[in-house]
């Protein structure tokens, strides 16, 4: 990737053969200037992806000011990051021999494993880099960075040990302490700990809500992890809720790392999406899902948007409920022994006939209406949307 300053615009471009493919048609797309900036991409056969960010021209100027547009604009470079990144993990994983085989395709393919690792180290980079170049809170920045990279720690042993089921919520569980513990030395630097609920108002609960915060961690984490059955799941629902409440904050509270974190978030889930999507050439690995729920849930608790992040959650809510409430207890999904979808002959998938077979969201989508992998996706995409939509109300309700 090279990157070249013209005046106060960036222009980044990436060589096409590190992208994998094998040749590009020229396409330029503009982003509006109803955004408040212009992304001009061009992609050239055989050549390169290059795009344009920013102008000295106030039109481009988000409402809030340019430290909320100067962090939005660092915060696109996520995507060319993840994107390269991805890439570099599909190559080195797969000679290594680290791979998972695809058992929603007839021909089960080997794709590679723990490639979703790109996100949290895009996440990392970048905001090391905002904290670099002087903008955001610095704390905040650490805050989100450890909890980010300590369950990306605890995702990587489980992809390279395979541990039991009841050591990802208990190890996750102290992914949230870095908050917990700036938070008391830095009092009311790091997070507020008043919780605001639309209708009933403000609740100010300066003993419960730092207890409460490993467990918020633990749970965005798992909750994101059990929901990444299906090609381009994780990373496109993650995409959707970070966007959503990238516009709510920007449209409540633009504070500038708030609006930073979110969008490094969602254009870094869309790098990774871009491989990930159906039919998938990349798979996550726990190192990707636990370490996105994470950033999830610290960003929930960073940004003040607690209650619109539960809302935006609620497919991944869902999901794990139906889970826990027929298996009641925290286990693997490669040790169990009844299967919840089967491969039909013609590649569609069905919900199961075994009563052993656990519960889940797209279980429930399957019964009685056999469809195929990427319908599904669909299907949890449209949820994901609907959630995305009431939280962003939630968000303006509690303005």
């Amino acid at each position: 990737m090279e990157t070249a300053p013209i005046a106060s615009s960036i222009i980044f471009r990436i060589e096409a053969p590190a992208l994998g493919r094998k040749g590009w048609s020229k396409v330029a797309i503009w982003i509006p200037n109803a955004l408040g900036f212009r992304l001009l991409i061009i992609l050239r056969p055989r050549k390169s992806f290059s795009f344009i960010i920013g102008s000295d021209h106030a039109d481009f100027m988000l409402p809030s000011g340019w430290e909320v547009t100067t962090a939005v604009l660092l915060a696109i470079l996520s995507f060319p990051t993840s994107l390269v990144l991805t890439r570099f993990f599909m190559t080195v994983n797969a000679k290594r021999g680290i791979v998972g085989i695809d058992v929603h395709k007839l021909n089960k393919p080997k794709i590679p494993e723990m490639c979703g690792a790109s996100i949290p180290v895009t996440l990392i980079l970048l905001s090391a880099a905002y904290v670099l170049v002087g903008g955001g809170n610095s704390l905040m920045m650490l805050a989100f960075s450890l909890v980010v990279g300590s369950a990306a720690v605890v995702g990587a042993l489980d992809d390279r040990l395979k541990m039991r089921g009841i050591y990802k919520p208990l190890l996750t569980l102290l992914c949230g302490l870095p908050i917990v513990v700036l938070g008391l030395l830095y009092p009311n630097q790091v997070y507020n700990p008043t919780l605001q609920v639309p209708i009933f108002g403000v609740f100010h609960l300066p003993v419960i809500y730092p207890l409460s915060i490993p467990i918020a961690i633990s749970v965005t984490s798992n909750t994101t992890n059990m929901l990444d059955p299906l090609n381009g799941t994780m990373a496109g629902g993650v995409s959707i809720i970070s966007a959503a409440l990238l516009i709510g904050v920007l449209i409540t509270d633009p504070a500038p790392s708030s609006v930073f974190l979110y969008a490094c978030l969602l254009f870094s889930a869309l790098g990774f999406f871009y491989f990930n999507r159906y039919p998938s050439r990349a798979f996550a690995g726990n190192v990707g899902t636990l370490s996105v729920g994470a950033a999830l849930g610290a960003l929930a608790i960073l940004s003040r948007s607690e209650i619109a992040s539960i809302v935006a959650m609620f497919p991944n809510i869902q999901n794990s409920f139906f889970f826990l409430s027929k298996i009641k207890r925290f286990t693997e999904h490669r040790s169990l022994t009844a299967k919840p979808t089967k491969l039909l002959e013609d590649g569609r998938l069905a919900s199961s006939s075994d009563p052993k077979a656990p519960l889940t969201l797209v279980r429930t989508l399957l019964v009685g209406r056999p469809a195929k992998e990427s319908e599904i996706v669909s299907t949890i995409f449209a949820l994901y949307l609907i959630s995305a939509a009431l939280a962003l109300i939630t968000m303006i309700l509690i303005g």
